[in-house]
């Protein structure tokens, strides 16, 4: 009795092990199926690095593998130092494989997209590499913080009997103006229009002048009558910038910077 008991257990022992490592191998084949399952392949490239809000219109090309004809890719996009992605668009995916993909950029400032395609039955979802974009806005340079000033007022400068809104003007007629801004490095262009205000008297002359990190940009001589309208000029790289006017006193002159803005990003 003593011995069939012994090779009893002996056969109860050499079972257990069999069933556990059939179990084993059924959770490993799974999990490597998992593993192997396609994905999509999804590559994209942007036509532009650069736009203007408002202005230009970014368009992203790409190709999706395998094709997927008729389903949709998701642009997605995130503004720098965010971890979120948004949404900024779809598009049917071409018989071919292709897509092609817009956005209208409204706000200043580097942001990254990319391209998403959702999973679809056995195929696992695919996303594209990070695609950079800096875009730049015109702002209101008054609405900025200035540096030193002096005799220049923020005010509506009034030209040839037209408004000109956020506008930098002399505030006392014969004295030397300035003003300074801080930009970065961070804008490209600068547009304003030059004159002397409509408050100036017949024969009073004035003049201003711009500079880039201490070096002359400009310099306008200006009589009542003579506009300098809508003047751009290129102020990438700089660091900072500052106006100058001169002004005569009798007959009292004023002299307007109307309306400046400047292209930035942030």
């Amino acid at each position: 009795m003593n011995r069939f008991t012994t090779a009893g257990l002996g056969l109860a022992l050499v079972a257990t092990p069999l069933v556990a490592t059939a179990g084993t191998a059924t959770a490993n084949d799974a999990t490597v199926q998992r593993a192997a399952a396609p994905a999509y392949s999804v590559s994209a490239a942007i036509n532009r690095t650069t736009a203007i809000a408002k202005e230009d219109v970014v368009k992203i090309r790409g190709q999706v593998s395998p094709k997927a004809a008729g389903d949709k890719v998701v642009l997605q996009q995130r503004m720098e130092n965010k971890k979120t992605w948004s949404v900024s668009g779809t598009a049917k995916i071409k018989a071919n494989g292709r897509f092609l993909l817009k956005d209208e950029p409204s706000t200043a400032g580097t942001r990254f997209y990319r391209v998403l395609k959702p999973a679809a039955g056995t195929v696992k979802k695919g996303v594209s590499s990070e695609l950079k974009l800096v875009v730049y806005a015109w702002e209101k340079l008054t609405h900025r913080t200035s540096g030193p000033e002096s005799n220049m007022s923020f005010t509506t400068a009034t030209i040839g009997t037209e408004p000109f809104s956020s506008s930098l003007v002399t505030e006392a007629a014969g004295a030397n103006s300035s003003i300074e801004y801080t930009l970065g490095k961070k804008c490209l262009k600068l547009r304003a229009t030059y004159a002397l205000t409509d408050s100036s008297a017949t024969g009073g002359t004035g003049s201003v002048a711009l500079a880039k990190d201490g070096k002359n940009v400009f310099s306008y001589a200006l009589v009542l009558g003579q506009v300098v309208e809508n003047n751009e000029v290129d102020i990438s790289d700089a660091f900072r910038i500052s106006y100058s006017t001169t002004s005569t006193k009798a007959p009292d002159s004023y002299v307007a910077i109307g309306s400046p803005e400047v292209l930035c990003t942030k």
